[in-house]
């Protein structure tokens, strides 16, 4: 089974919006080019894993959901113009009636299961028919059996989940400041999650993040991307660097490859956000 992983293409118009990114882009390309099948898109933006098409892991077919997001540099215009570009690169994908980013939905194929904050942008919370709508569209686009949504923290700006847990292999993988379970969000909410942690199936990353910078993914270490063949690893020149891929490495037999992000990640994301992987 492999995979083809997509980038956005380095343009002028790219570069103007976030400078560094090429710079970035050339480090990485040929890093993932290494180990995968790698294509670029001319496209609007670089955040490919919150606005491109999401994949069912049974069918492989392509899904399309409503890209309107309410952070950042994100104008109707500027929306507009990525759902055309996104239309133009996949129109075999089916539309999907449902809001909600890419980087909101953390997939764990072997357990069926897919994991979501909770927003009212998806569903009111006092409309029971809203969630249940929104979990038969994400049960059918990416053929899951479940869905586990987690309460929003209070004050998170961009509420994608991607930045809190991730899985490698069947690990799952929680953004860590204090020891063992002290996830990064409140208890309250990491309840939702809890029935999927055992001993033997959880791994503690450390992040560090200044808390008055809601944009910046600086130091969040679960953004990484595993492909079939690969880890890559997002490092930001910080002491933690070096401890997060010695810990990856003794949890995975796949080659463990650093990438930096320390300038990119100031923009919002890391290795996961930047990339979408489909397979064949």
């Amino acid at each position: 089974m492999s995979e083809i992983i997509f980038v956005a293409k380095p343009t002028w118009w790219i570069e103007k919006i976030y400078p560094g990114y090429c710079q970035f882009f050339n480090d990485f390309y040929p890093k993932l080019k290494e180990y995968n099948e790698v294509e670029t898109l001319e496209l609007p933006d670089i955040w490919v894993r919150d606005f491109l098409p999401v994949q069912n892991h049974k069918t492989r077919q392509l899904h399309q959901m409503f890209f309107n997001p309410r952070y950042a540099n994100y104008t109707p215009q500027f929306t507009a113009l990525i759902r055309h570009a996104v239309h133009n690169c996949f129109p075999q994908a089916k539309p999907c009636d449902l809001r909600i980013d890419g980087g909101n939905m953390v997939l764990n194929p072997k357990r069926n299961t897919v994991f979501c904050f909770e927003k009212q942008t998806i569903f009111h919370k006092s409309k029971p028919e809203e969630k249940q709508k929104a979990e038969q569209i994400l049960k059918t686009a990416l053929g899951v059996d479940k869905v586990v949504w987690v309460p929003r923290e209070i004050g998170d700006e961009i509420c994608h989940i991607d930045g809190y847990i991730q899985f490698l292999g069947d690990i799952l993988c929680l953004s860590n400041e204090f020891g063992m379970f002290s996830w990064r969000i409140s208890d309250k909410k990491f309840k939702a999650i809890k029935p999927f942690i055992d001993d033997k199936n959880v791994l503690d990353l450390p992040y560090q993040i200044e808390e008055n910078d809601y944009l910046s993914a600086s130091g969040i270490y679960v953004n990484f991307l595993e492909t079939t063949n690969t880890v890559f690893i997002p490092q930001y020149n910080i002491f933690r660097d070096e401890e997060v891929f010695d810990v990856i490495k003794r949890y995975t037999e796949k080659p463990v490859v650093k990438v930096d992000c320390s300038k990119i990640a100031e923009y919002g994301g890391a290795v996961h956000c930047l990339t979408r992987e489909y397979f064949k």
